[in-house]
């Protein structure tokens, strides 16, 4: 029983390369990320975060708001291998970096979550489409038009 403790098969465990790799690029401990993993298991049961649920989860903080487009581009940021859903390491390294991380990580973050080609740059339209998804997200649809000037 011991030895099949590591295999990749049991979703209720972390793998051990899974969990050394996040020791080793959060600030986070083992028993740290067990914690997190088992609740993240406790609201996604596959293992995989969904766009819809993230969606969802992030329209719950901000209420008064649409934070659908926003949320999205979110999503897209933290979906690094682009498999459509978010797995429990790229939970955690989102996590880290936008609660943790140095500034020029979030930087990084923020300049990928702009950049929505994945050209390696941030053309006017990229800009605009993310300003007014941050108007629509807080609520403030009287200041939308300022936001396409």
């Amino acid at each position: 029983n011991f030895l099949t403790m590591g295999n990749k098969s049991s979703k209720s465990s972390i793998a051990g390369e899974d969990l050394t790799f996040l020791m080793r690029n959060t600030n986070k401990t083992a028993e740290e990320i067990k914690e997190w993993h088992k609740g993240f298991l406790k609201d996604c049961p596959k293992g995989e975060l969904t766009k819809d649920q993230f969606v969802s989860m992030y329209s719950k903080m901000f209420p008064s708001g649409n934070a659908d487009k926003f949320s999205e581009n979110v999503f897209r940021t933290f979906d690094t291998n682009r498999s459509g859903t978010i797995d429990f390491k790229e939970f955690m390294l989102a996590l880290h970096i936008t609660s943790s991380g140095t500034p020029e990580e979030k930087l990084t973050w923020a300049f990928r979550m702009y950049d929505m080609d994945g050209s390696g740059e941030i053309d006017f339209n990229e800009m605009k489409r993310i300003v007014s998804a941050v108007y629509e997200m807080i609520g403030a649809e009287g200041d939308l038009g300022k936001s396409h000037e």
